[in-house]
């Protein structure tokens, strides 16, 4: 276990960027059956259709700071257990 864990990490935290990639991709799906609760897609578009305002310029991002923050965070990650 304490081999197999840090071998699959990277693994599965591609796997997860990835799922929730195509699951921003599905907007089109979640748009037509969502009904009461709303995803973070649907409720951005539900955002920008009222009009842009400073609550979707901050949602936009917010979205894209984590992004960014998690990516050079898992980079430094992985440049620091490289042996040089």
């Amino acid at each position: 276990l304490m081999i197999t864990v840090p071998v699959m990490a990277p693994a599965i935290f591609a796997g997860f960027f990835l799922s929730m990639t195509f699951s921003w991709d599905e907007f089109v799906i979640s748009f037509l059956l969502t009904r009461f609760e709303t995803t973070l897609p649907v409720e951005i578009w539900n955002l920008l259709r009222s009009g842009l305002n400073p609550k979707t310029n901050a949602v936009g991002s917010l979205v894209f700071a984590v992004s960014i923050v998690l990516v050079v965070f898992f980079e430094l990650t992985l440049l620091r257990r490289k042996p040089a």
